[in-house]
């Protein structure tokens, strides 16, 4: 019940009809104290807190006492960050702007500043700007020069897409910066998105009464899809921001996208859509645009992968490895969907029993080699792995 909650309330604004939903939804569940709190702990893992008290605000629903002002105390912690954050951004971006060098935000601090009515509603946990390889090193001087330096214990190697993240207190907070060489994790399941692939088509934006630039609207689409759906298997649990963040980009920009150039980029966006309405349901205004093929049942929405190796064997009980062994082998339906952009039928066999299977096999590959390095014994070559 908790994750329908959150898909309901995974959006900025929600339509008169969501709201009911919502509402009815609530009605049906009607939880207790304990419940209450479990909704709230949920809604701050997911990145959330800030959406569901808007959505649960503007239905009038009072929680009790306790779950209450904790959810209060967050949404005030990400308003109050947020506004730190932006100042925190304009500075750099000056002094980018100064020394001539190109960068464009991307990540939560793009729709933040561009897709949600108010940044404090999208909380982020620290700031991603892209440079160009070549600028990297002057772009993290000029970081050192303003007051920011790395964290002992985030040693990175040197052809990783990120600098190691660098840090300032301000204010009281923590405001972690981290330089992107490219956009997305050098991943054989990514594309190389450099700088320079993006900046001819660059979307303006202000921060804090400065003017900066990020992804166009298509790219940025494709970019919240991978990052927020299609993140490799060892990388962090699906979270209910990344969501909140294609739907809202979605419902503002419908009529402004060029959808052929979205389904360009990334053919299987229309599939992903689709399985996100058994989630959280589109408008009319973008079932009707963009004509997608939704369906009446999807296995399982919002459950994201749970299997190895994302939740390692030594982490689980004995008795939890027969459900580690399920959630590998055969995922929610609605995780196939989003994750591969395979609907039902002929395509979505294929990968249930083919494609899923060959990258679980490509993961058994990569720690066997990573195992037998740390043994001291030959590695394969590169074209056996």
């Amino acid at each position: 019940m908790i994750r329908a909650v959150l898909g309901l309330c995974a959006r900025d604004t929600v339509p008169a009809s969501m709201l009911a939903a919502l509402d009815r939804q609530l009605s049906l569940w009607q939880p207790d104290l304990r419940a209450w709190e479990a909704l709230v702990r949920a809604a701050e893992e997911h990145g959330l807190s800030p959406l569901v008290h808007k959505h649960l605000s503007a239905l009038g629903i009072l929680l009790p006492d306790s779950p209450r002002r904790q959810l209060q105390a967050l949404v005030l912690r990400h308003r109050r960050a947020a506004a730190i954050r932006r100042q925190a951004v304009a500075e750099v971006l000056l002094a980018y702007r100064e020394a001539r060098l190109e960068v464009l935000l991307v990540k939560g601090t793009a729709p933040g500043g561009l897709v949600y009515t108010e940044p404090g509603l999208r909380p982020m946990r620290d700031i991603d700007l892209l440079v160009s390889a070549a600028d990297a090193a002057r772009a993290e001087a000029i970081l050192f020069d303003l007051g920011y330096a790395h964290e002992p214990g985030h040693d990175i190697p040197a052809d990783y897409y990120h600098l190691p993240p660098a840090v300032k207190t301000v204010a009281g907070l923590p405001v972690n910066i981290e330089l992107h060489k490219n956009l997305l994790p050098l991943h054989p399941q990514y594309p190389r998105w450099p700088l320079e692939r993006s900046l001819d088509t660059a979307k303006p934006l202000e921060i804090d009464g400065v003017s900066a630039r990020t992804l166009c609207l298509e790219e940025m689409l494709v970019h919240v899809y991978l990052h927020g759906f299609r993140p490799p298997l060892t990388y962090e649990p699906f979270r209910f921001v990344h969501v909140a963040d294609l739907v809202s980009l979605v419902e503002r920009f419908v009529d402004t996208v060029r959808w052929p150039r979205v389904r360009a980029l990334c053919p299987e966006m229309d599939t992903v859509l689709a399985a996100l309405h058994s989630l959280t349901p589109w408008s009319a205004a973008v079932v009707d645009r963009l004509a997608l093929p939704l369906r009446a049942h999807t296995d399982r929405p919002g459950v994201p992968y749970r299997g190895w190796p994302q939740r390692r064997l030594r982490t689980v009980a004995w008795r939890e490895v027969p459900g580690l062994v399920r959630d590998t082998l055969w995922p929610s339906g609605w995780w196939v969907q989003v994750h591969y952009g395979r609907a039902h039928g002929s395509g979505y066999w294929r990968t249930r029993f083919l494609d899923h299977p060959r990258m679980l096999l490509g993961w058994v590959r990569a720690y066997w080699h990573a195992f037998r390095v740390r043994r001291g014994r030959p590695a394969p070559s590169a074209d056996k792995t």
